[in-house]
């Protein structure tokens, strides 16, 4: 065979070929001596390092870690806000700041307004207006007889106060 599969050897140890390439390796290196030897040092390479300890880990590393890591992503997310704003082009016009303004006036200015009744006089209820206003509406006629105008003129005595 010509073609020779080195560059496969560490697929093939680790199990990541597909079957039709694991059949093509394995029929290789049974015809090839050269890569026979290759795997065979790869293979005792692998068995050397799996007997090395692991190494130990830096004291505090995993904070350094963390704290690049949100570091770099601030750093990623501040060009984005930035270009989404020009996209959205937020830039204080003239006229987008008077419209600002007068929507901050209205959504302040009118529940201030009923709460503190501004420009609303009260006038004291008039009961002969009232009951002139009453009696016309209810009757569908204009108030011309006697009878209506009497009660209308008539006022009701102050009520006398008790005493205990």
């Amino acid at each position: 065979m010509s073609d020779h599969v080195t560059d496969r050897l560490s697929a093939y140890l680790d199990g990541a070929l597909s079957a039709q390439e694991l059949e093509r390796v394995q029929g290789h290196l049974a015809g090839c001596a050269g890569c026979g030897r290759a795997y065979a040092e790869l293979a005792a390479l692998r068995r050397l390092l799996r007997g090395l300890p692991d190494p130990a880990v830096p004291e505090g590393l995993a904070e350094r870690l963390h704290w690049r890591l949100m570091r770099e992503a601030r750093a990623d997310a501040r060009p984005r806000l930035r270009e989404l704003l020009r996209s959205l082009s937020l830039r204080p016009t003239p006229l987008r700041l008077a419209l600002a303004c007068a929507a901050l006036a209205l959504a302040l200015g009118l529940p201030l307004g009923w709460l503190s009744r501004w420009g609303v006089h009260e006038t004291p209820l008039d009961p002969d207006a009232y009951l002139r206003d009453y009696l016309v509406l209810s009757t569908g006629r204009p108030l011309t007889d006697e009878v209506a105008t009497t009660l209308v003129t008539y006022t009701l005595p102050a009520p006398e106060p008790q005493t205990r």
